[in-house]
């Protein structure tokens, strides 16, 4: 039989060998072919230049997407997605605890500053309880918390008979104000609490309040009497004021200055190194009970201390 001579077609770069082949019949009679063969190198470049086209085809592709020319699934925000915003804790609050064991509820008045999702409470944090301003912690009390979206978590630490007493409350604020929620402390009592915004003084206002106290220590027949004029500064929470006094063998007047906290005074006369400390008997009411104390370098009845209570007549909150 005849065979036609066959030649493979040649890229300029591949590398080829040609060899002749004879082929014989069963009579004897032969034909020559002459093959190509090639190497594994030229194989493998065979084989890459078919490949890299579609690569670069695909990685093209895949770039100008990235690029703008279409949209990654990693890159998309859901637009059926409302972000949260956390509530605002800010100002002025009156804290109440309400034991679930059969204890005194705790009143405590703090000033909150937020910072985005955090919180925290000025150190004139008052811890009262039984709201009993007699019984108040002012010194070392630690107040903070945290808001996500609408649930609020606050951590109250302050001095006790028994160490550092520590509060964990859980809740939720409303669109009103309020919040509320749940507490347990570390020394196994636990129980609800609301927190409400306190009612300010109107700035640059003086209000008058005027009641009685006595000593606990020198109690007097007669009580004396005090009449009380404090002005909030614009913008702050400070107070300056004066008070005069009638029938007290300690003091005559009084020059005022400290803090409004929540809706309770925190004052001293620097002169006369008297410590004041009022709550109001019913939150947002006009009567307060207040406690003071002559500190032990008071130039008068040193350690001297009592109770009082003050009314005003006028309408001092800014509602």
């Amino acid at each position: 039989m005849g065979l036609n001579k066959w030649v493979a077609p040649q890229p300029f770069f591949h590398r080829t060998s040609v060899t002749s082949v004879t082929l014989r019949n069963a009579d004897g009679v032969g034909n020559e072919r002459t093959e190509t063969t090639e190497d594994n190198v030229v194989r493998q470049l065979r084989f890459n230049t078919k490949v890299r086209p579609a690569v670069l085809i695909l990685l093209t592709a895949g770039f100008f997407a990235g690029c703008g020319g279409g949209s990654s699934s990693s890159n998309m925000t859901p637009s059926n997605q409302p972000s949260v915003e956390n509530a605002i804790v800010a100002g002025q609050y009156n804290l109440v605890l309400t034991s679930g064991g059969g204890h005194n509820t705790t009143n405590i008045y703090a000033n909150f500053t937020q910072n985005g999702a955090a919180f925290t409470g000025g150190a004139n944090t008052l811890v009262c309880p039984s709201n009993d301003p007699s019984q108040c912690i002012q010194n070392s009390v630690t107040s903070n918390g945290t808001v996500n979206g609408t649930n609020v978590t606050i951590v109250v630490s302050y001095p006790g008979q028994s160490g550092t007493t520590t509060v964990n409350m859980a809740g939720s604020a409303t669109a009103a104000g309020p919040l509320s929620g749940n507490y347990t402390d570390n020394l196994g009592d636990a129980g609800t609490w609301t927190a409400t915004t306190a009612a300010t003084v109107v700035s640059n206002t003086v209000i008058s309040y005027t009641g009685t106290f006595n000593s606990t220590t020198s109690p007097l027949s007669i009580p004396p009497s005090i009449t009380v004029e404090l002005e909030l500064a614009i913008s702050s929470v400070n107070l300056a004021g004066t008070a005069s006094v009638t029938n007290s063998p300690c003091i005559t007047s009084l020059t005022l200055s400290g803090q409004e906290i929540g809706n309770a005074f925190s004052l001293t006369d620097a002169v006369n190194k008297v410590d004041i400390i009022a709550v109001p008997s019913q939150l947002g009411g006009s009567s307060f009970n207040f406690s003071y104390k002559f500190e032990s370098t008071a130039p008068n009845c040193s350690g001297n201390y009592g109770t009082g209570v003050i009314t005003t007549n006028s309408s001092p909150w800014d509602y």
